[in-house]
């Protein structure tokens, strides 16, 4: 049998990797008929948006996480000691991190269900 030689090559192309990180906001998009109208809601984050299309509903969504964010950010001693919503600096601390929508996007796990009032 021949023996294969190892390459200790530097020049060698390095394949692609992916990466894969979980989701870690639940968004929930739901049509409202009576309004016509689609309602998104992060769930973890209880906030809510109405657009006329999945599109707008989910970017208005991802602005207003993002708005959300920063605001507790700059004004942390103020959410962090609040009981609704101190807990969400773990999943808004993510969310700081993410340079981009497309990053953003990958840390939503989006779900589709019925509005029910």
């Amino acid at each position: 049998m021949p023996k294969l030689k190892s390459r200790s090559h530097n020049h060698q192309k390095k394949r692609p990797t992916l990466t894969l990180k979980g989701p870690v906001l639940t968004v929930i998009l739901a049509p409202d008929r009576e309004e016509k109208l689609i309602c998104a809601r992060c769930i973890e984050l209880d906030l809510v948006v109405e657009m006329s299309s999945e599109i707008e509903a989910l970017q208005e969504l991802l602005e207003a996480i993002r708005v959300y964010a920063e605001e507790f950010r700059d004004d942390w001693k103020l959410y962090a000691h609040s009981p609704n919503r101190a807990h969400h600096w773990p999943y808004l601390q993510e969310v700081l991190k993410a340079k981009d929508d497309w990053q953003l996007k990958t840390l939503l796990d989006v779900r589709y269900g019925v509005l029910q009032v």
